[in-house]
């Protein structure tokens, strides 16, 4: 029984249960009083609300009652007999006794003097009342100003109406001043419990009147979300920081005066009575999960003693101390487990022993190392190659066997080291005896099943012998290429010696005629010179490919400017055969990067086919477009086209149309463009003529 509590699975398993079983009632807990909170916050919200717009009502009763003593007081300055002045000056007398809101009333006439002041309070200095004076100047109309603080030090607000006479003007007013301390002791009484707050705001944010006298107009609530709301007359419900506490308060605009109105509480205090109700549910929750674990333990215990008894047989199959696993008497799922176990591992071991067939069956090299770079696999393909038993290498890091001439040449190191893989690497291996094998070598990770690297494979073929006939062959390429030079030789000069022929001729019509001028003859003499330094050069490509160099001197070249040229070149020849020359380029300059004698030359022959296809004359069309990265060049005929069955294999060596063609020319023109990156393909309809197209790159910008 102690085995079964010390087991790992025992503290996993009963672990769980209590994580599953408090996770539960924590959630059931949480769901309560978060409905409860809610209920009673929603409770609160619509108290504090109601309570607001009820004490909104009141208090702008009262500043309507006393705009309506000041309509009645302003009466004294319209007056003009000692008697109607008294009886004004006895009722502002009897409105400051009798209501303790007042702390005095005072009037001033048309210019801003003061006359009566009741009860006479004297101050230090005297009390401005220029801004309340300028107000009821203009407005002629009531008056509730913000709050004001006397030359006493004392802070109050005003209330003051305007005295006017029959016709309408001014003479002055009368100014009422509140006592703050009564308000703030009239929004005491009312509060909500010992935590709540009532308060009066004035437009600027200013608190007149708070319900804790220590807050009484001694903080401003101006750039709090709350006074911002007021100063735009909404109202509304707000939970957060407020006078310094967390606060649920309402608060709306007063009728009178653009004042406003806060009632509320602290959180502490509205969420008081759901505190009692959270402590009884606590204490139940606490109650169910101590039956729970009860329930738990034993559950586990019946779970998991018979979980490790066949913990304990797989244990010793993997130490082979056991052949076939016992089963489990259980009659559940437990039983099934420990016969499927024991089927398992007889096909586990069928299985082990067809991949060692297997990997001894591979003619290949095969290598497996762990995480650690150790040999774990050294098949029969492996020992041939390095002539190393699989007992001298298994079990030690593959940079210990002297296969490579150093460290850093390890393919499977580098895989373990680099985290990558290594595929078809030309390389060598030194077998036992220090003999060299050239070898191609595949290596890759293993991934666990968290996709973390358990180990490398490696894979070495001997290519010794297939090096030796690669080079045979690439000794009858050689050979075979030999023949397709020769042929291409005759027939890149001969296009160069038509241009020479045809201004040669071109000369002596003129000298025989005697209509030569200094000029044309000047230019069939530089097309003569142009087309033998073609040839010259055509030579040198020609003696480089024969030597096996293909690099070419490549610098920014322009397409515009390289047609253009040609074109000249083939003037006479054009002209003679009635054929009509159409350029279209979108560009004036289209720069690409590449060979110019080699681009001339994939040009020439492309122009060259196009009019000898139109012996009886028609258009040769010339275009250059943008399409994108490419300068696109067509080149257009009005001939006699090509068959479609053969249109195919006209960029095939050897291939030509024409019965005095060597086939070469196209062939040619398609591998130069594919060494500029390019593409080349042609359409035709026969009896309407053949379109040549021709893609090269876009020069890059500062080339």
């Amino acid at each position: 029984m102690l085995h079964v509590w010390q087991s790992k699975i025992t503290k996993r398993y009963l672990l769980l249960t209590l994580v599953v079983i408090l996770f539960t009632l924590t959630l059931l807990y949480v769901l309560t009083v978060r409905v409860m909170n809610a209920s009673v916050q929603e409770q609160i919200e619509h108290r504090d609300d109601l309570i607001a717009r009820t004490l909104s009502k009141r208090i702008g009763f009262l500043l309507e009652k006393m705009v309506d003593d000041m309509r009645v007081a302003s009466n004294y300055l319209t007056k003009t007999s000692k008697e109607d002045k008294a009886f004004y000056l006895s009722e502002m007398q009897r409105l400051v006794s009798r209501d303790p809101l007042y702390l005095f009333i005072q009037a001033f006439d048309q210019e801003g003097r003061l006359l009566e002041r009741i009860p006479n309070v004297p101050f230090s200095s005297p009390n401005d009342i220029g801004p309340i004076y300028t107000r009821l100047s203009w407005s002629k109309t009531y008056y509730i100003s913000n709050m004001i603080i006397l030359p006493d030090g004392r802070k109050t607000i005003a209330v003051a109406y305007p005295s006017l006479d029959g016709d309408g003007r001014f003479l002055g007013g009368t100014i009422a001043y509140l006592n703050l301390n009564t308000l703030s002791d009239y929004l005491n009484e009312l509060r909500i419990g010992q935590e709540g707050i009532n308060a009066v705001i004035d437009r600027d944010g200013w608190v007149l009147a708070h319900s804790g006298y220590e807050e009484s107009t001694a903080s401003t609530i101006a750039t709090h979300p709350v006074g911002e709301f007021l100063r735009k007359e909404r109202y509304g419900l707000w939970e957060g920081e407020l006078f310094g506490q967390q606060m649920i308060v309402a608060y709306r605009p007063l009728s009178k005066g653009g004042l406003g109105l806060i009632v509320g509480e602290t959180q502490h205090q509205s969420m008081e009575p759901s505190y009692h109700v959270m402590s009884v549910l606590l204490q139940g929750f606490l109650v169910v999960l101590l039956i729970a674990v009860g329930l738990g333990l034993f559950g586990t215990t019946r779970i998991v003693k018979p979980i490790l008894d066949l913990t304990t047989q797989v244990k010793e199959y993997k130490e082979n101390k056991r052949k076939r696993f016992r089963p489990i008497r259980t009659n559940d799922e437990l039983q099934e487990l420990s016969l499927v176990l024991g089927q398992m591992a007889k096909e586990l071991t069928d299985k082990e022993r067809r991949l060692f067939y297997i990997l001894e069956s591979i003619p290949y090299g095969i290598i497996t190392t762990d995480k650690n770079g150790r040999i774990t696999t050294f098949n029969k393909g492996a020992e041939e190659l390095t002539l190393f038993t699989r007992e001298e290498a298994i079990g030690k890091y593959i940079i210990d066997l002297p296969l490579k001439e150093n460290k850093e040449e390890y393919v499977a190191w580098k895989t373990l080291q680099e985290g990558k893989a290594f595929d078809e690497i030309e390389s060598y291996i030194l077998d036992k005896e220090g003999n060299r094998h050239e070898v191609r070598m595949y290596s890759s990770l293993f991934p666990g099943e968290e996709n973390e690297i358990i180990g490398a494979i490696t894979i070495i073929r001997d290519v010794s012998e297939m090096k030796k006939l690669e080079e045979y062959a690439k000794q009858s390429e050689r050979l075979a290429s030999l023949g397709q030079l020769t042929a291409g030789i005759a027939h890149e000069i001969k296009n160069p010696l038509s241009i020479i022929l045809a201004a040669a001729e071109a000369i002596k019509l003129e000298c025989t005629d005697h209509q030569s001028t200094g000029m044309s003859v000047a230019e069939l003499t530089d097309d003569i010179l142009d087309s033998a330094e073609r040839m010259n050069n055509l030579l040198a490509d020609f003696l480089k490919l024969s030597k096996d160099e293909t690099d070419s001197n490549k610098a920014p070249v322009d397409l515009v400017e390289l047609l253009n040229e040609l074109l000249h070149l083939l003037r006479k020849k054009c002209s003679d055969q009635g054929i009509l020359v159409l350029r279209r380029y979108e560009a004036d300059s289209c720069m690409v990067y590449g060979d110019k004698n080699r681009l001339t030359q994939v040009f020439l022959n492309i122009l060259l086919n196009s009019i000898q296809a139109m012996e009886s004359g028609g258009n040769l069309t010339v275009r250059i477009r943008d399409i994108g990265q490419n300068w696109e060049v067509t080149i257009e005929d009005s001939g006699k086209g090509i068959p479609a069955a053969k249109l195919p294999w006209i960029f095939n060596p050897f291939f030509s149309t024409k019965r005095e063609g060597t086939g070469l020319g196209l062939s040619i023109a398609h591998e130069i463009v594919l060494q500029h990156n390019g593409k080349i393909y042609a359409t035709s309809e026969e009896g309407k003529g053949t379109c040549l197209y021709v893609l090269i790159p876009k020069a890059e910008v500062g080339m």
